[in-house]
């Protein structure tokens, strides 16, 4: 069997959410397994000594306009969240909690999460958020409390942070297939490319979105 595509993510990376519709088409194309790997990006950063990215202004006045500029250019829907950045650890614990019972469920949840966070304006951050967004994927009351706070999730999710280190994963998001490293979204070409052996602009998820 054909090695899955380890997909590192952050629920509060927009690059991850401009990159997931185009690398679950690729992985269902070339028929690989997609392994959702929800991390904490401060939490790599800050174990391996490296500064926020977001701490230099002149670095966050570019990146800030990076995000809408590449929304725009992938056709994704996208508002500026009204806090940027913060942390998704609520968010990333109950997925992994979800995803130990229920993967489909974990993933309709983790999508969700997303267009809260980068499309509805929602304070992923907050326990009442996500818990609203675990009902909405069928997650309710204690059982979402429980995902967000209990130890299944906190376990799980460090773990996905030791192994993040481990595979030298440096941003959201990060993809790890054969042995070979790609970070950012604008690298899923590239991950076409390296699994097809040519290039792929034929493939609609990496072309700029058409004018409207």
């Amino acid at each position: 069997m054909r090695a899955p595509i380890r997909f590192y993510l952050d629920f509060a990376s927009p690059y991850a959410w401009f990159a997931l519709d185009a690398v679950e088409t690729l992985a269902r194309e070339r028929d690989r397994a997609l392994e959702w790997r929800p991390i904490l990006v401060w939490a790599i950063l800050k174990a391996v000594g490296a500064p926020p990215p977001m701490a230099v202004p002149a670095r966050r006045d570019y990146v800030l306009a990076d995000i809408a500029r590449s929304a725009a250019y992938y056709g994704v829907p996208y508002r500026p969240p009204a806090r940027f950045p913060l942390s998704s650890h609520l968010a990333a614990r109950a997925y992994h909690a979800i995803a130990a019972r229920d993967e489909s469920r974990a993933r309709a949840f983790g999508r969700q999460v997303f267009a809260a966070f980068f499309v509805d304006g929602e304070d992923i951050s907050r326990d009442d958020v996500v818990r609203g967004i675990a009902a909405r994927s069928g997650v309710r009351g204690d059982d979402a409390d429980e995902a967000m706070n209990g130890p299944l999730g906190r376990a799980r999710l460090a773990a996905a942070i030791e192994a993040a280190i481990a595979d030298e994963v440096i941003g959201s998001p990060f993809f790890l297939v054969d042995g070979e490293r790609f970070f950012g979204a604008d690298r899923v070409a590239q991950l076409a490319w390296r699994l097809t052996g040519r290039p792929r602009p034929d493939l609609d998820p990496f072309a700029p979105a058409s004018p409207r």
